[in-house]
C-alpha cells in the first residue's frame, strides 16, 4: 500500500508534516513497515480541501491531526486485519 501525503503550501499550513509523523507512529505501532510506503508530494490540486492524502488511488481530503487516527483505522488498518 502506498500512502501519499501532500506537503504543498496549502496542506503544509494545515499540518501535513504532523500528519506524516502520526502516520509513521501508527505504522510502527501496528508493525506495518513492510506493507505501507509513505510518500510526500507537492500538489494534489485540491488545495482548498487539504490536508489531502491518497491511499493507493483513493483521495481523502480534509485530513487533520484530529481525524488521521480514525482514517488510519477505517481505511488502512482494516485492509491488513482479518
Amino acid at each position: 500500500m502506498i500512502i501519499t501525503i501532500c506537503i504543498g503550501s496549502g496542506c503544509h499550513v494545515r499540518g501535513s508534516r504532523k500528519i506524516i509523523s502520526i502516520l509513521q507512529d501508527l505504522i510502527d505501532k501496528y508493525y506495518l513497515e513492510a506493507k505501507i510506503e509513505l510518500e510526500a508530494c507537492f500538489c494534489q490540486e485540491r488545495c482548498t480541501e487539504g490536508v489531502v492524502i491518497k491511499i493507493d488511488d483513493v483521495m481523502v481530503t480534509g485530513v487533520s491531526k484530529e481525524n488521521i487516527t480514525e482514517i488510519f483505522h477505517q481505511k488502512i488498518l482494516e485492509v491488513f486485519t482479518p
